[in-house]
């Protein structure tokens, strides 16, 4: 009988426990959701004094704090995808800045030190009539020419197939191919792209991406006015003074003029930083 007291008197303290730590957890919840309105209520009315506006539908974005991460030039993988579009290689031409030119009987194919791409040649295929044919085809070239994405997404318009991946699960803004269909079985790549898997390089904490500050970052350099649609994290391509490739963390904002993009350590605008 006793045991049983006790038993009962441990379960009502364990209940108050969590009954507490419950409560705690939904005012710090309650607190936190209310910390976010009035962020986004103070971020908004300091845009309207750059003339912007913030969309119905936009939410703030969490902050975040990325890596950044470097990648290896692939010579081996560029000269392999220009074999696979030209299908033999009858003149390579390396230049002094990086850039690598293969020429063959179907065609050309340029690889810039910056993961740019310029191509053009005979694709074995007719030309697809409408973006559904455009997209099945270039699914299955992009393939055999050892051009794949981690989440890739094609898209197509008009004749012209884009094609987007992520890396390390994260939207790479810079990063994208368009392969165009013109004349008979003929196709253009643009583009920037990468090979192999990024790295970190250094130990650190990372760089802090912080959706309000970018915003207002973007506000006050920018003078695009108009309505802000959405904004994204992620990485972009740029090489440094050692011609290395680097992932930087870079916000993508959407306006309803156009794309931007705002570096999350430098706090500015890419167009502006370069």
């Amino acid at each position: 009988m006793q045991w049983g007291k006790v038993k009962n008197i441990l379960i009502a303290i364990l209940l108050a426990v969590n009954l507490f730590l419950l409560g705690n957890f939904g005012m710090k919840m309650w607190q936190n959701r209310q910390d976010a309105q009035r962020l986004a209520a103070d971020v908004e009315q300091l845009l309207s004094g750059y003339g912007l506006t913030l969309d119905d539908a936009f939410r703030l974005p969490r902050d975040s704090e990325l890596p950044t991460l470097s990648l290896d030039r692939s010579r081996a993988d560029e000269e392999n995808t220009a074999l696979a579009m030209l299908g033999a290689v009858t003149e390579r031409i390396e230049q002094e800045d990086g850039t690598v030119r293969f020429a063959g009987a179907d065609g050309t194919v340029e690889w810039q030190v910056d993961g740019t791409v310029q191509a053009d040649c005979d694709t074995g295929a007719e030309t697809p009539d409408g973006d559904a044919a455009a997209l099945r085809l270039a699914r299955r070239l992009f393939a055999a020419w050892g051009l794949q994405a981690e989440d890739a997404v094609l898209t197509a318009a008009d004749g012209t197939v884009t094609m987007t991946g992520t890396v390390a699960g994260l939207p790479v803004h810079n990063r994208a191919l368009s392969l165009r269909f013109y004349g008979t079985g003929r196709a253009a790549l643009t583009g920037r792209w990468s090979f192999g898997t990024p790295y970190t390089t250094v130990r650190a904490s990372g760089t802090p991406c912080i959706a309000a500050d970018a915003l207002l970052d973007f506000a006050a350099r920018s003078e695009q006015k108009g309505c802000v649609l959405n904004m994204t994290v992620g990485y972009r391509m740029q090489t440094d003074s050692s011609r290395r490739t680097q992932l930087t963390p870079t916000w993508k904002i959407t306006t309803d003029q156009g794309e931007y993009l705002v570096d999350c350590a430098k706090k500015t605008l890419i167009e502006q930083e370069e």
